[in-house]
């Protein structure tokens, strides 16, 4: 039976983010940061480089505590909560985590394990088959396409059946073909009720893929919307012209 996400008919948003700030020392990275998505929905996080967006993504996994404001995750606080929000967050950054002499199927049993998944067996066969990774699951990570480990790193990522899941730059080096298998899986993902937050340069697969989308500049929240209040082709060309602006 598939494994049921953990946030199913939640009636808070899944993620909530209210007035996060947080400086290093003297540095100032993110400045009064609101925003909710809640389940079975994705938002979708633009800004320049160094806008705050993979600073944001770990404040929202817990792993950053910030300076000022909460995190809450399904009603849970991050910071004061931590034992019952770890277990609901699938992440993905920019190293996979994933072990390269190990092969797919290995890697899903690993981590697996790690996170005590139940009916172990099937939950890999499920994830093998979603992520479209069945044919190479006697393969090492190594010797797979970027696009291919981009996959596996999802699926890692998801094993133990996460509410909420945050990818920072998924379809980064990704042709078309490998970044559309990817938007699938997050498709999926959301399908079931899980809620995706993802930071990405790539906005038209963010939009395609997320109902919400937000930018960050010089530390703040400089616009929010839902996907559909906007014109996201207009959006997307605009996006791409601040983004080389600001590169």
């Amino acid at each position: 039976m598939k494994q049921k996400l953990q946030n199913q008919q939640q009636a808070e948003p899944a993620v909530s983010v209210a007035g996060v700030c947080k400086s290093f020392g003297s540095r100032v990275v993110l400045d009064s940061i609101s925003l909710s998505a809640a389940g079975g929905q994705g938002l979708c996080i633009c800004g320049a480089n160094a806008a705050g967006k993979t600073t944001l993504l770990k404040i929202i996994a817990g792993l950053l505590r910030p300076s000022d404001g909460r995190v809450q995750i399904c009603g849970f606080d991050t910071q004061k909560q931590a034992h019952k929000t770890k277990p609901l967050i699938g992440a993905v950054f920019h190293k996979s985590m994933v072990y390269p002499q190990l092969t797919v199927s290995e890697n899903l049993r690993f981590f697996g394990r790690l996170y005590g998944v139940k009916n172990r067996g099937a939950r890999i066969e499920e994830l093998l088959q979603q992520a479209g990774l069945a044919a190479c699951r006697y393969d090492r990570a190594q010797i797979l396409s970027h696009g291919m480990r981009q996959r596996l790193a999802i699926a890692r990522a998801m094993v133990h059946g996460p509410a909420v899941l945050l990818a920072d730059e998924p379809f980064t080096g990704l042709d078309r073909d490998a970044a559309e298998s990817l938007a699938a899986i997050l498709k999926s993902f959301k399908k079931d009720g899980g809620t995706v937050v993802m930071a990405t340069h790539n906005v038209n697969f963010g939009l395609d893929c997320c109902e919400q989308v937000a930018v960050l500049e010089n530390k703040k929240l400089i616009f929010a919307s839902k996907v559909c209040e906007i014109e996201a082709d207009e959006f997307a060309k605009d996006y791409i012209l601040y983004a080389r602006a600001h590169s």
